[in-house]
């Protein structure tokens, strides 16, 4: 039969191209999930895009504008006869 350091060699190459295989095998597999992870993130934002959103500012868009209508008018005095520990609060939600 062959010699043993050719034997060794042999089992050795074998060894490191199944190495190799392995390694090719799961960057394959991690560009393949990241691939559909990001059309999965793009399918789910064409179809929810438009909820986040309106979620996001409805919020905004339902608080009246400052300066006009009643409702501010009446609720600025209500703001001054709160202690001031509570002034930075609100202008911190804003």
């Amino acid at each position: 039969g062959p010699p043993p350091a050719l034997g060794a060699l042999g089992r050795e190459l074998a060894a490191e191209w199944a190495a190799q295989d392995v390694r090719a095998a799961l960057c394959q597999l991690l560009l393949l999930w990241l691939g559909l992870s990001l059309l999965g993130i793009r399918l789910a934002w064409r179809a929810y895009g438009g909820a986040v959103a309106a979620l996001c500012y409805r919020p905004a868009a339902r608080r009246p504008p400052p300066g006009t209508g009643i409702a501010t008018g009446s609720a600025r005095p209500r703001a001054h006869s709160l202690s001031p520990a509570a002034e930075p609060g609100k202008t911190h939600r804003e």
